[in-house]
């Protein structure tokens, strides 16, 4: 039996495990592409991929542990809504036959209804893909845990490098940008105390993209972007008051205009 179990070896799923297995838990995650770059031979790669229609045998290694973490994103342009929500309706399903001491899923801040204000996990939402998701995975019995992500940075990815040399839309809205190193130690500290919740995950600090990406291009030593395109429609910034305040937590990087560059 493993500590936890990680149901997806991507950009967020590979690293975590890289950082619990150092801690000391027993680790295992489903094998992708990105699981070969895994360092650390106690983490077992287990050869399951998500899809619908799987037997319970096909799903049965998966989940085996005491901790569930799911970090699987939607692929929208390759399967649709209806594949993601078909998966996790068979996840659930075989989920409730047994007892978890934690189950987390990682959802996202595209949830919420944009409305010219602060956001907080009282807010309203939008009836989109991630609320149908969610709606799944509070339907679990064992103790449930939701991170609600800001829009995921660090490594490879960052603002620069998606407007340098071109138009930057919704120039003048405020940006919701976690950085992964936070997220990392934030999971860690909800498995730690056993979170229950829903909470969300973003830096503290909200610049204007223009902003921010004119800092980055000359960071990076990038092209500026072409044109800075203003919109009016609403926009909204996120509060992660809750999740500072239940584990006592202090951002690593609570300023992305001040995310490291690590490549």
């Amino acid at each position: 039996m493993f500590d936890i179990s990680i149901l997806g070896g991507g950009w967020v799923g590979v690293p975590l495990a890289e950082n619990l297995a150092q801690k000391g838990y027993l680790v295992q995650i489903s094998q992708s592409s990105q699981t070969q770059s895994i360092q650390n031979k106690a983490i077992h790669v287990e050869a399951w991929r998500a899809d619908v229609n799987l037997s319970q045998q096909a799903w049965e290694p998966i989940l085996q542990a005491k901790i569930l973490i799911w970090t699987i994103p939607p692929r929208r342009k390759q399967h649709g809504d209806t594949f993601y929500l078909d998966v996790l309706t068979d996840f659930v399903r075989l989920v409730n036959q047994r007892k978890y001491q934690q189950v987390i899923f990682l959802s996202s801040t595209s949830i919420y209804k944009s409305e010219n204000k602060a956001v907080d996990e009282e807010s309203p939402v939008e009836f989109n893909l991630m609320n149908q998701a969610e709606q799944l995975i509070n339907q679990i019995k064992s103790p449930v845990l939701i991170l609600r992500l800001g829009g995921l940075m660090g490594g490879e990815r960052y603002v620069a490098k998606y407007y340098a040399g071109k138009q930057v839309p919704a120039a003048n809205h405020l940006v919701n940008y976690v950085h992964r190193s936070d997220v990392l130690q934030i999971i860690h500290g909800c498995i730690q105390v056993s979170l229950a919740d829903t909470c969300n995950v973003v830096a503290p600090l909200h610049p204007v993209k223009a902003d921010l990406v004119k800092e980055e291009c000359q960071r990076r030593k990038l092209n500026m972007p072409l044109d800075y395109i203003e919109s009016s429609e609403p926009m909204k910034w996120i509060s992660s008051q809750k999740i500072i305040q239940a584990l006592n937590y202090s951002f690593q990087y609570p300023d992305p205009m001040s995310f490291p560059i690590e490549n």
